[in-house]
């Protein structure tokens, strides 16, 4: 590297802000561990009830996630956005129901 490189990579790093590690490391440990259980429960999903239904299921997780950003932190609040969401959830758990009465033993064509 050149001595301009250096010098700007030099800036670069001075300018960062600090990472607070004695601070955030409870709080990202905390979520680092959730997000692993999560995929756990995702593989066993998977495991238990198929790859139509456990990974259909496990990526529902999406519609809790839009319901928090609607509801509590207020992301979205144009009426029309609101209802395209939920259209768009309806589409998503009837295509879950469906994958599920597919997959059961009494789906079509079982008796």
């Amino acid at each position: 590297l050149s001595s301009n490189q250096l010098k700007s990579l030099r800036e670069a790093y001075t300018t960062l802000p600090s990472f607070h590690f004695r601070v955030m490391w409870l709080p990202g440990a905390t979520a680092g561990s959730l997000w692993s259980l999560g995929n756990v429960g995702s593989i066993v999903a998977v495991e238990h009830l198929g790859q139509g239904v456990g990974y259909s299921a496990s990526q529902a997780a999406l519609l809790i996630s839009g319901f928090w950003g609607i509801f509590y932190f207020k992301e979205v609040t144009k009426p029309a956005t609101i209802g395209k969401w939920f259209l768009s959830a309806f589409v998503a758990i009837a295509g879950i129901l469906l994958l599920g009465y597919e997959s059961s033993p009494v789906g079509p064509g079982r008796r």
